[in-house]
């Protein structure tokens, strides 16, 4: 494998962009890929191919698209896959996995709770299939990364709860991935690039951003998911200088 597996993934979900397949590289966005010999080759005339192997691993919803054979969004992810691979490269193994999650002491009776309705109540209630840390629910492992850099930082914030927002005429329950307050501050951290975040909801989520503005909360930014996954503490700190300064 000449390619690293980040900048394949990376070429990838370019290449879904600019075929204006924005979801599918979404989805794609919030796995994690690896592809490595296989031992196989193949020989095309005088040249010589090598075959290899691609894994993709992710959440519920992303398994789910990919490893349906007829899901449009899964067929796109794989075709971009194989359309930025070297070309002395081919697919000859094509897995599908869940991904393994981090777990703490306690694991067993939090997802206990959360299996039986107790314990968490308002937080997530869109999630399909929530991921627990600390006894409260993420929609991925992205979030869960910035929730832990946001403890580190000794930050208080409120994850995906739904809160009640609007003129008194047109209430309504809208979510935040992060309220955050910070030194009397008041901000929200959003996770984008998710399958929960897909570019297609981009003017709900600016018509949302606008209804918490209108309650005082100035600063509501927006960071991809893979960044966040990557590097949660610098997206943190990034984000609590722009409160800090606003």
């Amino acid at each position: 494998m000449t390619m690293d597996d980040d900048v394949l993934q990376a070429s990838a979900a370019r290449f879904l962009i600019d075929g204006g397949e924005e979801d599918a590289a979404s989805v794609l966005l919030s796995c994690t890929l690896r592809v490595y010999p296989s031992g196989d080759t193949w020989f095309d005339g005088d040249e010589t191919l090598y075959a290899v192997h691609v894994d993709v691993s992710g959440p519920r919803a992303a398994h789910d698209a990919l490893h349906d054979e007829n899901n449009p969004t899964g067929n796109a992810i794989r075709n971009a896959i194989k359309s930025v691979l070297p070309a002395n490269e081919y697919i000859k193994h094509y897995t599908v996995r869940a991904e393994v999650v981090d777990i703490d002491p306690d694991w067993r009776s939090e997802l206990l709770e959360i299996a039986r309705g107790k314990g968490v109540h308002n937080q997530a209630v869109q999630a399909t299939r929530a991921r627990v840390w600390m006894n409260l629910l993420f929609r991925s492992q992205s979030e869960i990364r910035i929730a832990q850099a946001l403890d580190r930082a000794g930050v208080f914030f409120v994850p995906n709860c739904m809160g009640r927002v609007g003129q008194p005429a047109q209430r309504m329950n809208r979510e935040a991935d992060f309220l955050i307050c910070q030194n009397a501050k008041w901000g929200i951290l959003e996770v984008d690039g998710e399958p929960f975040h897909p570019p297609s909801r981009t003017v709900q989520d600016h018509e949302r951003d606008r209804l918490f503005r209108t309650h005082g909360v100035r600063v509501v930014e927006h960071f991809d998911a893979n960044r966040c996954y990557q590097n949660p503490d610098e997206v943190v700190q990034e984000f609590l200088n722009i409160l800090a300064n606003s």
